[in-house]
């Protein structure tokens, strides 16, 4: 099981081109990243300059989110949005040709604040369809401190997965289902080894692991006692807040 770093939280200040050097300089070779462009469809330059980032120092891009809207201003996902939906076509296609190019397969999706609507689901099912035919997965990840999202523990994501069908997969963030109140463990033990991809950091403050109280080794040894095989990764502050 290996450990990959996910720079967009742990670079915020660091302009996104740069990022993937400052992973490499930390010794990680393995590294994942939210959207990184300014909008939904980006231009060819954009994309090659984003792709040369992360070629041309040597590290291996595993996973990519695609666009989730303005998520400064609380956006959480715009699939449900009819008049967004250019702009998640848009991200679709520019997020599978991103991995088809750097061999990242996993897009994790967000699937929008409120009640899901049936639009939304129909629309993720199409979207499905088209990663898994490009030999990609879209990944429904539970989300902490957003109370109206609709995907807040694992059962939620198997339950919407089971929904979308092929080319659709659970990011067990554990930081995130820990701070839902959890019980991890039991996850685990139930359904770790289904997992397609997980994502730790330590609570409270999200920070690196042994800055908070979380188990994530204990958390981790029953991952490879239950069969999980994928990626982890790092998806922590640099540094524990007040720190």
């Amino acid at each position: 099981m290996s450990v990959g770093l996910n720079v967009s939280i742990r670079y915020p200040d660091v302009p996104v081109l740069e990022r993937p050097a400052r992973a490499r300089a930390e010794g990680f070779t393995v590294i994942e990243s939210w959207w990184p462009f300014d909008t939904a469809g980006p231009g060819d330059a954009e994309v090659d300059a984003f792709c040369a980032s992360v070629t041309d120092v040597g590290v291996q891009l595993v996973a990519m989110n695609l666009f989730g809207g303005d998520m400064a201003a609380g956006e959480r996902g715009i699939v449900g949005n009819p008049a967004r939906a250019a702009e998640f076509d848009d991200s679709l296609a520019v997020g599978l040709e991103v991995g088809a190019r750097l061999g990242a397969r996993m897009h994790n999706t967000l699937v929008g604040r409120g009640p899901l609507p049936d639009l939304a689901v129909e629309r993720l099912a199409a979207a499905a369809a088209v990663a898994d035919a490009r030999g990609s997965q879209l990944l429904i990840e539970p989300l902490s401190a957003v109370a109206d999202y609709p995907v807040l523990t694992t059962a939620d994501a198997f339950a919407l997965v089971g929904r979308l069908g092929p080319g659709s997969g659970v990011l067990a963030d554990l930081y995130h289902l820990a701070v839902n109140g959890e019980d991890v463990d039991a996850a685990i033990a139930a359904r770790g080894a289904e997992f397609a991809h997980v994502q730790i950091a330590d609570a409270p403050g999200r920070g690196s692991p042994g800055t908070g109280s979380l188990p994530l080794a204990r958390w981790l040894r029953a991952l490879r006692a239950v069969g999980y095989e994928g990626w982890v990764c790092l998806e922590a502050r640099e540094h524990f807040p007040g720190s």
